[in-house]
């Protein structure tokens, strides 16, 4: 968000905001109302332009109403993939990319031990998409993946701890849509507790694990308000091709490092960010 204000600060734009929100909703029903109301936003408002950010606001709002539609859209946020979507050319974007496979390798060359691995994350669209999407590259690199997704806190809680016992790593990718979410507890839960290595490739999650190669939220941003400036000047989507984003930062948590005396390489431990 602050990526697009920003970066269109400066330019002759007028630019309304609407908070789909689909993550916190409890149903398709609870969703559908979401999208009804973005559309009569939209209306009333009477765009040349929509940019919209993650995978159901691409999914619930730009596939059944803008596609293949006369205004132009740029999405940021999406996964990994937009071809399951099946965008027509009035719709361009930035994939989220994440960079996960440096980021186990980095951890496999430190443990050449490990092998189970579990994915503790929210039970969200993007969630299950990744589980197919990313089930191969896990078990390319010798890894052995199960997946534990949570609606709640407390049912994450529990999977914590199970993955703290019984795997070699957990890989903590999100947890927005985590209903009752309790940041201190999280926190206190697992330094209390945490035997293995936990890891990231999302910066707000990095109180929780011990090491991150993470995404640069704010790329995204950037890249989805220069590209609707370009549009607005009268370039066309499909002249403009899906883009990826490219920037990464390390971090280690010192307390969690410390309390299961986590190893990484010299190179890594100089450019990252100590928390």
């Amino acid at each position: 968000m602050k990526g697009i204000t920003e970066t269109l600060a400066n330019e002759n734009v007028a630019l309304k905001t609407f908070f789909l929100n689909a993550k916190q909703k409890n149903s398709e029903a609870e969703i559908q109302e979401s999208v009804k109301s973005a559309l009569l936003e939209i209306t009333n408002f009477k765009p040349d332009l929509l940019i919209v950010s993650d995978d159901n606001a691409v999914k619930d709002l730009v596939v059944p109403h803008f596609n293949n539609a006369h205004l132009p859209v740029v999405f940021c946020g999406v996964n990994w993939s937009a071809n399951q979507y099946n965008l027509g050319e009035n719709v361009t974007g930035m994939l989220e990319v994440l960079p996960l496979k440096e980021l186990l390798s980095e951890l496999i060359k430190n443990y050449p031990e490990t092998k189970k691995m579990v994915v503790l994350s929210e039970n969200s669209l993007s969630e299950q998409n990744n589980k197919t999407i990313l089930d191969t590259l896990y078990r390319n690199l010798g890894l052995e993946p199960t997946y534990s997704l949570a609606d709640d806190f407390e049912t994450w809680k529990t999977l914590f701890m199970k993955a703290n016992q019984e795997t070699d790593l957990i890989y903590m990718p999100i947890n927005g849509a985590i209903k009752n979410w309790d940041e201190t507890t999280a926190r206190t839960l697992i330094e209390n507790n945490l035997k293995i290595p936990a890891v990231t490739c999302d910066d707000f999650m990095m109180p929780y694990t011990v090491f991150g190669l993470t995404k640069v939220a704010k790329e995204q941003g950037e890249w989805a308000a220069k590209t609707a400036i370009e549009l607005l000047g009268g370039k066309k989507p499909a002249e403009i091709p899906i883009s990826r984003n490219k920037k990464t930062k390390a971090w280690i948590n010192t307390k969690l490092a410390a309390k299961i005396d986590f190893k990484v390489s010299e190179e890594i431990k100089r450019s990252s960010t100590q928390l």
